[in-house]
């Protein structure tokens, strides 16, 4: 199963035709990533559609699919009055990683293994994505809501391109060479500002996880109240999975003092908890009514302890010289930094009117929060575990010319 999953769609022991013809490689993956990102995005309306007998055209249940497809990517949607941006992140994964691995198909179909063979196949891959994004804005557009195609090409041009490369680059063999290339110092660099992310982000779920058992009554009691039935039940249910990575997202930035909105005017942090009225979402009765202070201090304890592996990874990585470990401290906490502040801007956005205008949290705050509460302890951990063990060989050194004097 492990194999399966590590390799690409279609594998051959030989490139075939796509060592003479990349660029098609790359359209024909990029094409199969939007039909099927495209079908699974239609197939719960066409669930509700088949399950109700509703008498509305099928073509609205596609468009509504559509609609769909265009959130995930971060298009925003026109709905009346009010303006619609919030990409439902469990939906996007899904998307991203079909174009993953068709990128993966066809960079191995071309036989990729330099710059510009993934160039080859990215570029086309990218323009044939993006323009079908384009496309599906126009069809998408109804009396009630309607997208901006030049909107849906960049927002889909920019997942492309950054999706296709990974994908590129990764079944090309191409990442440790970059790396080679890159200037010293690159590799503990960006091992501790991934440590940094992802210990975030798994202290984010933590806490996602351990709030919705905490308000499994009121969870319950929001979906019983929808009497949404079987079919309904179940696309509820997956309409809130999908908004479940944001939430680790947000609840990471809960943890690191800032929090985040659900709404103008609100707040959720470990400092207090202002909420307006809300939808009556059963996802939405996760969120805490009140911080008391002991869970407070504990959930702010966790970057802290974040800040002290990436200093770990670190000095491991960067080996001896205190000087250079504290650089390679301060610059993973400034990546770790940014990359955060940019999952902010992309996890939020607008869910509905004026009451959810804004949901999220603010990412100048965010990157502000992760370089001092991860930066200051990474910083201080790996230069006293460097001081520590330069200092050990002197140590050493003395005492074998006191056991060797007369």
């Amino acid at each position: 199963m492990t194999d399966l999953l590590a390799r690409p769609l279609l594998r051959r022991d030989e490139p075939a035709w796509g060592s003479r013809v990349p660029w098609l490689a790359g359209v024909l993956a990029a094409a199969w990533a939007l039909v099927a990102g495209f079908a699974l995005a239609v197939l719960p309306g066409m669930l509700v559609w088949v399950d109700e007998g509703v008498e509305a055209p099928v073509g609205d249940t596609f468009r509504f699919g559509a609609q769909v497809w265009l959130l995930a990517h971060r298009v925003g949607l026109q709905v009346g009055a009010t303006d619609l941006q919030l990409a439902p992140w469990g939906l996007s994964i899904l998307f991203l990683l079909l174009l993953y691995r068709a990128a993966r198909w066809a960079a191995h179909q071309a036989g990729s293994s330099t710059g510009r063979d993934a160039l080859s196949v990215v570029l086309p891959a990218a323009a044939v994505y993006a323009f079908g994004a384009g496309v599906v804005a126009g069809l998408s557009a109804s009396a009630e809501v309607s997208a901006v195609p030049s909107e849906a090409f960049v927002w889909a041009g920019l997942a492309a391109v950054a999706t296709t490369s990974a994908g590129v680059i990764h079944e090309a063999g191409l990442a440790g060479r970059m790396l080679d290339k890159a200037p010293p110092g690159t590799r503990p660099v960006l091992a501790g500002a991934a440590v940094a992310v992802a210990g975030l982000y798994i202290l984010g779920s933590v806490l996602v996880v351990a709030s919705a058992v905490a308000h499994s009554d009121r969870i319950s009691a929001l979906a019983h109240a929808l009497e949404p039935g079987v079919v309904g039940g179940g696309l509820l249910a997956l309409a809130g999975a999908a908004v479940v990575p944001n939430a680790a997202l947000w609840a990471a930035t809960f943890a690191l003092g800032p929090g985040f909105a659900v709404g103008a005017g609100t707040t959720v942090g470990p400092g207090g908890v202002e909420l307006g009225l809300v939808p009556a979402l059963p996802v939405l009765g996760a969120l805490p009514a009140e911080v008391p202070a002991p869970a407070a201090w504990l959930v702010v304890a966790g970057p802290l302890a974040v800040g002290i592996v990436m200093g770990i990874v670190i000095h491991r990585r960067s080996g001896e010289g205190r000087r250079r470990v504290v650089t390679h401290a301060l610059s993973a906490a400034a990546a770790a930094a940014v990359s955060m502040a940019a999952l902010a801007l992309l996890s939020g956005g607008s869910a509905g009117a004026a009451r959810l205008a804004v949901v999220g949290p603010v990412p100048w705050q965010v990157a502000l929060a992760t370089f001092v509460e991860i930066g200051v302890p990474a910083m201080l951990v790996a230069a006293a575990l460097s001081g520590r063990s330069s200092g050990r060989p002197a140590v050493s050194d003395r005492s074998a010319d006191a056991a060797t004097s007369p």
